[in-house]
């Protein structure tokens, strides 16, 4: 099973307040590709103590990739606490009117409104969130998790069938790579005997060590090593492709740099045009699932 780092969900639903009040939720998750695991949370204010949960449960589900998760409260109202005269402040404010008529002799009586201008004269009760509204959220958000998860299988499923695509392609080009590279080096090995079958007569023509060198030469451009290499990695490459394991990006993109050295030091060795020109094919499509590897898991 192959996971994309991309998927997408969003929900809305209903909060009640223990006072009643009630308030409609949006509630959207968004997940990117990224190297490594990274989150940005956006919630209301009174809710801002659950995002170091949060970011531990995204963590746990998705892995990798760069989760975006915003939560919108239609009304932040249900949040709010009673509202309460200060009655401390508001009777050190009425002893220091009673101080100031009586040092300067003032008859006027206090009034409401007077008092009502005074700054400070209320507090607002910071508010318990029930257990209720904060459980039917951690619900939504689970919910939210695991339809992201269903959009990035889908995609992870598209990706899969085109990797599969190119292994294929890839399979045929090593197939015709291989054919070739037999005829190629049987073509210099026999050019090398005939050169030496033309001079063998005088054995001074030819030292030994240039003898050494001819053959050094064809064990050169002899490319069967690294084909079985490039096969070997190859394979290990379907397995991880195929393996239950929901976290592979970073072993695919590791065996896909293999697969790219092989074929690399294929073209180096080997200056037949055949082989080179299906060479590059293999780049090409390593370079493409390449591309793809990027958003996976």
């Amino acid at each position: 099973m192959v996971r994309s780092m991309t998927g997408f969900a969003h929900t809305t639903f209903i909060l009640t307040a223990s006072s009643g009040e009630r308030s409609s939720v949006s509630l959207q998750i968004k997940s990117l590709n990224s190297r490594f695991f990274e989150a940005t949370i956006k919630l209301p204010p009174h809710l801002l103590h659950l995002e170091t949960g949060l970011v531990k449960q995204y963590k746990t589900a998705f892995k990798r990739g760069h989760i975006y998760c915003s939560l919108y409260i239609n009304n932040p109202n249900i949040f709010e606490g009673t509202i309460a005269p200060a009655f401390t402040i508001i009777d050190g404010y009425v002893q220091s009117i009673q101080n100031i008529k009586e040092r300067y002799n003032l008859s006027e009586t206090i009034k409401l409104d007077t008092i009502l201008q005074l700054p400070n004269i209320f507090s607002k009760e910071e508010p318990t969130i029930g257990t209720t509204i904060l459980d039917t959220i951690q619900h939504e958000i689970t919910l939210l998790i695991q339809k992201v998860i269903t959009d990035q299988e889908q995609e992870g499923k598209t990706i899969a069938d085109d990797l599969s695509h190119r292994i294929t392609i890839i399979k045929k080009e090593m197939s015709l790579i291989t054919e070739r590279a037999h005829i190629f080096v049987e073509e210099c090995k026999q050019k090398v005997h005939a050169t030496l079958q033309e001079i063998g007569a005088d054995e001074n023509l030819l030292a030994n060590a240039q003898k050494n060198s001819l053959y050094t030469l064809l064990d050169k451009i002899d490319i069967h090593e690294e084909i079985a290499r490039f096969t070997g990695h190859l394979e290990n490459f379907i397995q991880i492709l195929s393996s239950s394991d929901s976290e592979k990006g970073k072993r695919l993109d590791f065996t896909l740099q293999e697969l790219g050295r092989e074929i690399n030091t294929i073209t180096a060795k080997c200056s037949d045009q055949s082989i080179s020109s299906h060479a590059i094919n293999v780049k090409v499509e390593i370079e493409k699932m390449r591309e793809q590897i990027q958003n996976v898991v």
